[in-house]
């Protein structure tokens, strides 16, 4: 599933905030409100789930077995129409994030595309920062 929604969308006050809604989809749902019931749903059906946030979309795709696949897709549905975004859940997702965007400055990659946006036009979003961490989601807002 394609989410036309990426880091250029985010608000210049709120960096990361796509990212953040990638992370928090998977955290339990209206339907399904227990944190890892698709984990553990594609865990027993042979599957697996993940999701990639870029400049203007978000990407979520998942897999599995044939015999599992009505399930996978009510449970994948339900994080489009009631997502939780849990007080508990909120805390420990931006924790992950801000270790993702630690992790990603040792990377020659990461570092270079830094660079590049860092160079971009000022009032382009590509020369925002998108990735989003501690600061950007938890304590500036």
């Amino acid at each position: 599933m394609d989410v036309h929604v990426g880091f250029f969308s985010d608000p210049e006050d709120l960096p990361g905030l796509a990212h953040f809604c990638e992370h928090m989809l998977f955290l339990g749902t209206e339907a399904f409100p227990e944190e890892n019931s698709f984990d553990a749903y594609l865990s027993a059906s042979s599957g697996f789930n993940n999701a990639f946030t870029d400049n203007e979309d978000t990407c979520f795709f998942f897999s599995c077995a044939a015999s599992g696949l009505a399930g996978g897709l009510e449970r994948f549905g339900a994080f489009f129409e009631g997502p939780l975004f849990t007080a508990g859940a909120t805390e420990r997702e931006v924790r992950a994030i801000n270790s993702e965007h630690s992790k990603n400055l040792q990377d020659d990659g990461f570092r270079l595309n830094q660079l590049f946006s860092s160079r971009a036009n000022p009032k382009h979003p590509y020369h925002h920062f998108g990735t989003g961490n501690q600061a950007t989601l938890l304590e500036l807002p």
